[in-house]
């Protein structure tokens, strides 16, 4: 199973980078101060170069073999998730980082003993009680 962001979400990202770039051109025209202009087309490749495509490329498979989530900037993804048949149990349960905020965390005890602490994305999150699901009808123990 392979999850992904609706096609609408990107496409949102990328609409407002549209109207952002219309925007600069408008206030260009019209003289306005230069740092309004820099500001808008600073937007719209902000959200058209990097948001954008960083939402239509964030994945997460699970499939036989793996849980393995696929996010961050295009151009340097990173890759995070555990081989299903290495996995002696899952807990879920939350952390707290450095600025008090509480987040979900899956703790997967691997069978040679090593703990792995990962910290799911919002696709991941978007999509876990489906995840856990998979999971546990794959032989997995998920607390």
């Amino acid at each position: 199973m392979t999850y992904t962001f609706s096609w609408h979400v990107p496409a949102i990202a990328l609409a407002i980078a549209v109207i952002a770039v219309a925007i600069g051109f408008v206030l260009r025209r019209k003289r306005m101060p230069t740092r309004l202009v820099v500001l808008a087309f600073a937007v719209a490749a902000l959200l058209g170069v990097i948001v954008a495509p960083m939402l239509a490329l964030d994945r997460v498979v699970l499939d036989d073999e793996k849980l393995e989530q696929t996010t961050g900037f295009w151009f340097a993804p990173s890759v995070k998730g555990f081989r299903i048949g290495d996995v002696e149990f899952i807990t879920i349960g939350t952390a707290t980082d450095n600025k008090g905020r509480s987040h979900e965390v899956w703790n997967v005890r691997l069978k040679g003993g090593q703990l792995l602490q990962i910290d799911p994305g919002d696709l991941w999150e978007m999509n876990d009680q489906d995840i856990i699901r998979r999971l546990r009808e794959a032989g997995v123990d998920v607390r």
